[in-house]
């Protein structure tokens, strides 16, 4: 009787994760469009450009967000800053028990100096 309960349940058990999780793939990169998310990640970025005056004030359009879960999430933000820099924030986001902060793991902005630049990045 267990056996054919098992062989009941493990199926469908498989099909419901299958729907829960389609839109999420666990270890997987796929790119975001939560805008929590979204705003949660600007915020960051306006704390890391805070430190440059120049850029602190500047407008932030966002150009690409991917996400990857493992054990928490890897975030990737794209934006460009003021219409001439291109930057890169990569940041770890632990999960909710722990309650820690998002950690950032990198920070970058390089200067959009060239036609081939703004193209790339879809300026």
């Amino acid at each position: 009787m267990f056996v054919r309960w098992l062989i009941l349940i493990i199926p469908i058990g498989a099909i419901y994760f299958q729907y829960v999780y389609s839109e999420r793939l666990v270890g997987g990169l796929q790119k975001s469009s939560s805008n929590e998310l979204k705003t949660e990640m600007v915020n960051l970025a306006r704390q890391q450009l805070s430190s440059n005056p120049h850029l602190a004030s500047k407008r932030i359009r966002v150009l690409d967000l991917y996400t990857q879960i493992v054990a928490g999430t890897n975030i990737w933000l794209t934006f460009i800053v003021g219409e001439k820099q291109n930057c890169t924030l990569t940041a770890f986001k632990p999960l909710p028990y722990t309650k820690k902060p998002i950690e950032v793991i990198y920070f970058a902005c390089n200067n959009i100096t060239s036609i081939n630049d703004a193209a790339k990045y879809n300026y």
